[in-house]
């Protein structure tokens, strides 16, 4: 290998672009170390490369200038700016920044050589990715992660280009919004054990339906087979479970909660806040639950499949769960200072986590108390949006004592109307604001009371929370 194949610097970003690139330097310095690579110029520092990319609220050609003032060695941009020195900085010009970041970081993840590990899915890739990532630290001490749910066409890259010529694994969250965007990802990211969670709906203006969800998300388990490795596969999903027969390679593992354990699947059982694990012939061992709920102790269980498959032993992962945070926003349980719990699960929100937040909620709130169901509208439902957000109310109708649901947003209109309807003896509130919401339940709220707060990330529901620990 030569140098620029196993440290990052400019020669190998001007080879990684593959002439696509016009470069500019004066003088050029292929052996000019790159130390970090950065689409953020409020965090670039010296000896960086900033990738100046367009957004839809911002253009990160508009700050090259302040890139290059804080230190950058070289920029990939469209255009550079006149006013901008150049002398010292290497300036890669291409026609589009981001696919240009895409090839950097793929030719990047060609040339390192950590075991990468894909954790795709509808819902719960982030919770099942970090539950992951602090397991797999009890066994490796370079490791990197997608930090938060930067899982998509820009946050991919970023994560890919952490990798360094030490790290021993990297966990990589893969997220799509319309079909096609998952070959691509996989194209670049090129995982060795891929996970996929949960099927259900989601970004249904352009995935349309389930059944086209199903096909682009477990095109990943099945690239991941025909490339020589191992897909992790829900057998308690039936989008996902049929892969368990049609991949034909011994790469593939089965996990279930509360199915039967084989030597090639892992079973779960959960018993209060523990889950108990065997399968693959031989292991049997039990973890306390760090988060609440069966669709929890299931993202657990994959989370537990896949380190198992590279290799993580059961005490490993157990120091490695004492690490676990979860991202904020996500099955966050919190105590106001009433007493009342409120579960802050607001970070997302769609038909299936929206049921799967109601059945933790049931289950942990006090018979005495009210439970309360923050609730705003869940985005990017497509046609469907409407008869989604209705059919909230069937399960909402089924929860028993005392039951207040605040709703915020347009959408959320549906469900109040459908649940006149199914259940007018559901207390309904609407409101224009998160702060105004939490005001009426700051007002009324009890020690033995029960707060769900959940929504999709635009309608900025962490506002409850704020408003109401304040």
């Amino acid at each position: 290998m030569t140098l620029h194949k196993i440290k990052l610097t400019s020669g190998f970003v001007r080879d990684s672009l593959r002439g696509k690139a016009k470069v500019i330097a004066e003088p050029f310095i292929p052996e000019r170390p790159i130390h970090k690579v950065s689409t953020d110029s409020r965090q670039v520092s010296h000896g960086e490369l900033f990738v100046a990319l367009k957004g839809e609220a911002f253009d990160g050609h508009d700050y090259i200038k302040q890139a290059v003032e804080k230190g950058a060695a070289a920029v990939l941009c469209e255009k550079y700016p006149s006013d901008t020195p150049q002398k010292g900085i290497d300036i890669f010009l291409v026609e589009n920044s981001l696919e240009s970041f895409r090839l950097l970081a793929r030719h990047w993840r060609e040339v390192t050589d950590p075991t990468v590990i894909a954790v795709a899915g509808s819902v719960g890739k982030t919770t099942t990715k970090d539950l992951l990532a602090a397991m797999l630290a009890g066994k490796y001490k370079n490791l990197i992660w997608t930090k938060g749910s930067q899982n998509g066409f820009v946050g991919l890259p970023m994560t890919l280009m952490e990798i360094k010529p030490d790290t021993e694994a990297a966990v990589i969250e893969v997220g799509i919004d319309a079909p096609g965007a998952m070959i691509q990802h996989i194209d670049m990211v090129r995982p060795e054990v891929s996970l996929v969670t949960a099927i259900s709906e989601e970004h249904l203006e352009w995935l349309k339906d389930l059944e086209t969800i199903a096909r682009e998300e477990n095109l990943i388990l099945e690239e991941t087979s025909k490339a020589g490795g191992t897909s992790v596969i829900n057998l308690d999903d039936p989008w996902i479970k049929p892969l368990f027969h049609s991949i034909k390679s011994p790469g593939k593992i089965g996990f279930t909660l509360g199915g039967v354990a084989g030597p090639q699947t892992i079973a779960g059982r959960l018993v209060g806040n523990k889950l108990e694990v065997e399968g693959l012939g031989q292991v049997k061992f039990s973890l306390k639950c760090p988060l609440p709920g069966e669709h929890n102790a299931r993202n657990l269980l994959g989370a537990v499949a896949t380190a198992l498959v590279i290799g993580v032993t059961p005490d490993e992962i157990e120091k490695g769960l004492l690490l676990f945070a979860p991202s904020g926003g996500r099955s966050q349980l919190e105590t106001h200072k009433s007493g009342a719990d409120v579960l802050c699960d607001f970070y997302n929100a769609n038909p299936a986590s929206m049921r799967a937040a109601f059945k933790v909620a049931m289950e942990a709130r006090k018979k005495t108390g009210t439970l309360w169901l923050c609730l705003a509208d869940m985005k990017e439902l497509g046609d469907s949006e409407e008869s989604l957000h209705k059919g909230l109310a069937e399960d909402i109708k089924k929860i028993s004592g005392d039951v207040r649901v605040m709703l915020y947003g347009e959408r959320m209109k549906w469900l109040s109307s459908e649940l006149a309807k199914v259940a007018p003896s559901v207390k309904v509130s609407q409101f224009l604001s998160p702060d105004l919401m939490a005001g009426d339940v700051k007002t009324n709220l009890k020690a033995d009371d029960y707060v769900l707060i959940k929504g999709s990330r635009s309608m900025r529901m962490e506002k409850v929370w704020d408003s109401l620990k304040n």
